[in-house]
């Protein structure tokens, strides 16, 4: 059962066309999720096989690349036209989506490299949640 709910977490968090918030013209954050969608599918491959080594070396690269998403503008701002007020409080709040994102991989490095299957399972859940949230609110297209 626990095997069953850790496959469908990988699964789900793999099968995303990618994992954050990004439109579909060539723009550096665009480039960001594209590589933390590669970084996604070797982690959870990793963590299928047991490498949690790898893994982790994997998690610290998607730290690395949502830091670099976190001072991009998305492209439903663009494509909304968002401005002053609006744009700083959308802004804020997509800053707050990707700081959340780097809080749960920063756990789910130090889960893996101390080997606590279960919580690791819960991160990868956690995972899917905030991917859900920032595809929700700032993917565009």
């Amino acid at each position: 059962m626990k095997k069953g709910l850790l496959s469908a977490a990988i699964i789900s968090i793999t099968c995303s066309s990618a994992v954050f918030a990004h439109g579909s013209c060539d723009t550096e954050l665009h480039g960001y999720m594209q590589n933390i969608k590669d970084e996604m599918r070797a982690m959870s491959s990793d963590v299928k096989s047991g490498d949690n080594q790898s893994a982790a070396k994997h998690v610290d690269s998607l730290i690395g690349y949502f830091e670099k998403s976190r001072n991009e503008t998305t492209h439903k701002f663009i494509h909304d036209d968002l401005k002053g007020a609006e744009l700083k409080s959308q802004t804020a709040e997509y800053q707050k989506v990707v700081d959340g994102m780097i809080v749960v991989l920063k756990d789910l490095e130090g889960a893996l490299q101390s080997g606590d299957s279960s919580k690791v399972k819960e991160l990868l859940g956690a995972i899917g949640e905030q991917r859900n949230l920032g595809h929700s609110s700032f993917k565009d297209c």
